[in-house]
């Protein structure tokens, strides 16, 4: 082992193929000198506690600590554990008992349940939360949750401020005290969880249910919308971009979510196959999902090629000289800008899919609902051992069928747009050879 000197420290690099090198130095047993392929150069010292148990001990970086000071601070350390003082252990037990205070109260609980959400530690048996979920629950939490309770105790939240906070929030919007309600639930069931709490305060409170929407657009209204996508510059009293309507309409004809749609890959297309292949960790059910992709929805893949030009997103949005996927809530809005504009009632990206689906099951086209279910990417219409099976074992996708579904709807909603008959070729599924 070569002896430690100021010029060795500074040049000496681990061999070819190796990612470390470690010396020991002979003057201090234990004092050890790493550095790495990169060229990063540190101490530690080696030691056995009181248990037996080996530790080691990060004393700091080369050369801001320097071999003479190295060796003191290791002498010192070596001095403790003589003392039976488990330096390491110490280290470990301040961090976890710092963080235990944290987390003590909401805000630090808060990102400390975020945190394990990303890995699906928030609870027994959970998996990782998607990352447009963790991005919605920040919002509510940043925005409403934060302000209230940021700075108070877990264990001094009580059921009554809860009820009261969510009864004001609910009186704003029913769907703003029910999410303000879940995510209070959530980060107070990851403090039992934490044992940081017996009880979850947030546990049973009331809130007003969400009433199923029944909106449907009609063929006029379908009509309108498409035009104004297309065309937003010639509507009066709309401001949107022609990027945003071009994914308003991709909505329109792929029937998928949202949150897919605007999170679009250019990855994710197979052109040749005429594919879109959405990947687990984007959707809903945690499986990858295949859309089939008809000649309208590859002309507005050409057409977005075109006119955005992006190299990862389809439809992306810039800021800060950085390209990024189109936001979520932006898609929404842009939405409620066109019924406004078009003096039409409320309707959102959701009822696309409403629309796509329940034009597919009826006598224009009469595809079976179980098919409609495969292409808007629901759980299947079966329960028990069938959905066992559907989960683990049945892969197959029902490609053809979904892809005989979405032209058939492509082609209908061609004729919807141009105000013509229903074309010959948008005929009954069943009659499809």
């Amino acid at each position: 082992m070569p002896k430690l000197t100021a010029d060795l420290l500074k040049n000496v690099m681990p061999e070819d193929g190796k990612d470390r090198l470690e010396l020991r130095d002979n003057d201090e047993p234990g004092l050890l000198f790493r550095v790495t392929k990169s060229g990063a150069r540190s101490w530690s010292i080696r030691y056995l506690n009181a248990a037996g148990e080996h530790r080691r001990k990060t004393i700091g970086p080369f050369p801001s600590v320097g071999l003479a000071k190295a060796r003191e601070l290791a002498r010192k350390i070596k001095g403790e554990v003589a003392s039976k003082v488990d330096v390491v252990g110490v280290e470990k037990q301040t961090k976890v008992e710092a963080q235990r205070r944290r987390m003590n109260r909401l805000s630090g609980l808060a990102d400390a349940y975020f945190a394990d959400a990303a890995l699906g530690l928030h609870r027994a048996s959970a998996k990782p939360k998607r990352k447009s979920t963790m991005d919605e629950e920040k919002r509510i939490y940043e925005k409403l949750v934060k302000p209230k309770f940021g700075d108070t105790p877990v264990a001094d939240i009580t059921r009554r401020e809860v009820t009261d906070f969510v009864s004001k929030q609910t009186r704003v919007a029913k769907s703003t005290g029910r999410h303000c309600r879940n995510l209070l639930r959530q980060l107070l069931a990851y403090a039992v969880h934490k044992e940081l709490i017996d009880h979850n305060p947030a546990h049973s409170i009331a809130v007003a249910n969400s009433e199923p929407r029944e909106r449907m657009l009609s063929d006029d209204e379908l009509q309108s919308i498409w035009k104004a996508c297309a065309r937003p510059g010639r509507v009066e009293g709309l401001a949107m971009t022609e990027e945003m309507g071009l994914a308003l309409r991709m909505a329109l004809v792929t029937l998928q979510r949202g949150s897919e749609v605007v999170g679009m890959r250019w990855e994710e297309i197979d052109r040749e196959a005429r594919i879109w292949i959405i990947p687990a960790a984007r959707m809903k059910g945690k499986r990858p999902h295949l859309v089939p992709l008809s000649d309208l929805a590859m002309s507005l893949l050409d057409e977005a090629d075109e006119l955005i030009g992006g190299k990862e997103y389809v439809f992306q949005s810039p800021r800060n000289g950085e390209q990024f996927a189109m936001d979520r809530r932006a898609f929404t809005r842009a939405m409620k800008r066109i019924v406004t504009a078009l003096k039409i009632p409320r309707a959102t990206p959701h009822d696309f899919r409403r629309a796509g689906a329940s034009n597919l099951t009826s006598e224009r086209i009469g595809v079976p609902r179980f098919v409609v279910s495969q292409v808007i990417a629901h759980a299947g219409d079966t329960g028990g051992a069938a959905a066992v099976t559907g989960l683990h074992y049945d892969l197959n996708d029902y490609l053809s069928e979904k892809r005989r579904a979405l032209d058939a709807w492509a082609n209908l909603l061609h004729a919807i747009v141009e105000g013509k008959e229903r074309p010959g070729n948008v005929i009954p599924l069943a009659q499809a050879g």
